[in-house]
């Protein structure tokens, strides 16, 4: 049953209906054998230059799930991934699903002491960990739990030798090459309940600890579906999501969505850079594009200073989610790309995205409509449903697919999860043409003079002047103990921070908006602080914020290499 208090549903979404899931599957057989019997040879997955058919990838995947149980993993345990994209991860992440164990995965820009955080919380037997990440293990090896069993290393040399590396204290420590060479490539896939729990995910940490986020092996079917059907994708599409696979947003459209409907999935574990990013859409021609703000400003940046023109005509469906965009980057994107950009948002806890623009029905610069099978009602700050447009409050989502719980986080569960509707913490409008539009965080909202002010709204109107870059706005409590408003800004290359752009920027906010969300700072650095989801790290610049209340308006901070938080200079952007 759909669950929604919006007034404008659209017959698509309303005649949607989830296929019912039978009780006992195992996920991987829905990802790769079903399609062996007309589609063995077609290419599944192309990393780096390398391809393989579905054929050959569940053989890989067989091995990796016959290594994890030669080396002890049982169905129900976790394996810890700690690693970037490559084909040893995919496999170990699908190699734990098809034994019926749990792969837990989590950024890898993570430093040793949450490193260390995550082996005890998810309780972990397996730690599978990149080479070029050893030594934050090194620095936490000698006290870590002794859940730990093995530690499966992928070198970076893709050395075969040894299989089992000498001198090691405490678990036993494995080249995962070698592993999986001597593994076998036949393995029968343990069936689990719908209900059970099939993987892990970790919340980015920006406002307390982490998070651990367990989804059932019913969304390995449910969302892929929905999300196929909503987008119009077929098994003929080419998929590459810039996010790595620690993230929603990158393994549901960079692998799973792909891997449910027979299409092909391009990964690398190369960083998202302009150029590596064109040289990948040039030479493996995805048709499908998901990507995040940071990476669309980076590209076009790149693109539009180049002398040199870019084939990017194979994209005919341009996803982005995590932050709000200027609308000029919707602009400036169809004329580079000669495609749409579709935002969207999204998050762990639904396990994908909720609300997305697509090629049949989207607005520059709204988030879209409801996906299919996911509902959506807005609570004022009385708890109070919203049903008239322009009237923004807290978005709930109903969706099967929610998660049930955070791991081991009983009270943080409580106030997230009640009645089948998921708290996001996201404060959302719609218009009367039923299209939802972002306003901002609940937990970022901030009063000044008694009036609530959105960051957002106000870094809209900043990113609008065609020297800014990109913007972020943080309350700041001033010398007389009242809050005001306090903007971080970056740069277009060509441009110098001075008094005159400073009052000129205060005075557009003014013109346009309203006299009390003028900043009474603006702080010009190099760069801002980003969390592991590439997300704009707003708790490090309001603690910068507090922490700097003796700074004179308009100047730049300290360096702190830290928070990524440097004073302004000329960058190559």
């Amino acid at each position: 049953m759909n669950h929604t208090n919006h007034p404008l549903a659209y017959p698509d979404w309303q005649e949607w209906k989830d296929h019912a899931v039978q009780d006992r599957f195992n996920p991987t057989t829905l990802l790769l054998d079903r399609h062996l019997a007309d589609s063995s040879e077609r290419i599944a997955l192309s990393v780096d230059g390398e391809h393989y058919s579905y054929a050959q990838l569940l053989r890989q995947v067989n091995r990796a799930a016959s290594a994890l149980a030669s080396v002890g993993l049982r169905p129900g345990e976790r394996v810890l991934l700690f690693g970037t994209d490559s084909l040893e991860y995919v496999s170990i992440w699908m190699g734990a699903l098809r034994l019926g164990a749990i792969p837990a995965a989590v950024a890898d820009a993570y430093r040793a002491d949450s490193l260390r955080y995550f082996i005890e919380d998810t309780g972990a037997r397996i730690l599978f960990i990149d080479s070029e990440q050893l030594g934050k293990y090194e620095e936490i090896a000698a006290g870590i739990s002794r859940s730990l069993d093995s530690v499966l290393i992928r070198p970076s040399d893709h050395a075969l030798e040894p299989i089992v590396y000498d001198g090691a204290v405490g678990p036993t420590r494995r080249n995962v090459l070698r592993l999986l060479a001597q593994s076998s490539d036949h393995f029968t896939p343990v069936p689990v309940h719908k209900h059970d729990i099939a993987y892990m995910f970790y919340s980015g940490g920006t406002t307390g600890t982490a998070k651990g986020i367990p989804h059932l092996a019913q969304d390995l079917h449910i969302v892929p579906e929905r999300q196929a059907a909503f987008w119009g994708l077929t098994p003929t599409d080419v998929f590459h999501a810039t996010s790595k696979k620690f993230f929603s947003h990158g393994i549901w459209p960079g692998l799973l969505i792909p891997l449910f409907i027979g299409a092909r999935a391009v990964i690398t574990g190369k960083p998202p850079t302009p150029d590596n990013l064109i040289q990948l859409i040039e030479t493996e021609r995805p048709t499908a594009l998901i990507t995040v703000p940071t990476v669309i400003k980076n590209v076009l940046e790149f693109v539009e200073r180049s002398d040199r023109s870019f084939d990017l005509s194979s994209v005919n469906l341009a996803v982005t989610a995590s932050e709000k965009l200027p609308m000029e980057i919707f602009e400036r994107f169809h004329r580079v790309f000669a495609t749409e950009l579709f935002d969207g948002i999204g998050n762990s806890e639904v396990t994908y995205s909720w609300i997305s623009n697509t090629r049949k029905r989207s607005k520059r610069g709204s988030l879209g409509t409801p996906t299919f099978g996911v509902s959506i009602k807005l609570l004022d700050r009385d708890g109070c449903a919203i049903t008239t447009p322009n009237t923004a409050g807290e978005a709930y989502v109903h969706s099967t697919t929610s998660a049930p719980f955070y791991w081991r986080k009983q009270d943080q569960s409580l106030a997230t999860f009640a009645g089948g509707w998921t708290r996001t913490g996201d404060e959302l409008w719609f218009d009367e043409d039923g299209f939802y539009w972002f306003s901002g965080r609940a937990n970022e909202l901030f009063k000044v003079k008694g009036l609530w002010v959105s960051p957002i709204e106000i870094e809209a109107e900043l990113t609008a002047h065609p020297a800014v870059y990109e913007a972020a706005v943080v309350p700041h409590v001033n010398a007389e103990g009242l809050t005001e408003s306090r903007a971080f800004v970056v740069l277009r290359r060509g441009f110098d921070a001075s008094n005159d752009l400073t009052a000129a920027l205060q005075t557009g906010i003014k013109a346009r908006i309203a006299g009390y969300k003028v900043p009474r700072s603006i702080v010009y650095v190099e760069a801002l602080p980003r969390t592991t989801l590439m997300k704009i790290d707003r708790r490090a610049l309001r603690e910068h914020a507090a922490a700097g209340a003796a700074i004179p308006p308009n100047a730049p901070p300290p360096a702190t290499a830290d928070l990524a938080i440097r004073p302004a200079a000329q960058a190559d952007r």
